[in-house]
């Protein structure tokens, strides 16, 4: 059994280099396609003061 051992160790060191070489490109562009998204869609959690419909619905521009 001990012949064996050094083969099992070698193919798992072998198989863990091989998944972090093909999923590094995958996690890059995945966090990349994150930052694109989030600067593409509204933050639904902004406050009301930095809303650009509090711009045109302020009292101050409201007829008296």
């Amino acid at each position: 059994m001990n012949e064996y051992n050094g083969v099992i160790l070698l193919a798992l060191i072998g198989f863990a280099a091989l998944a972090a070489l093909l999923l590094a490109p995958v996690y890059r562009f995945l966090k990349r396609e994150e930052k694109v998204a989030e600067a593409w869609t509204e933050d639904p959690y902004r406050p009301a003061d930095e809303s650009p419909e509090d711009e045109s619905t302020s009292e101050e521009g409201a007829p008296a």
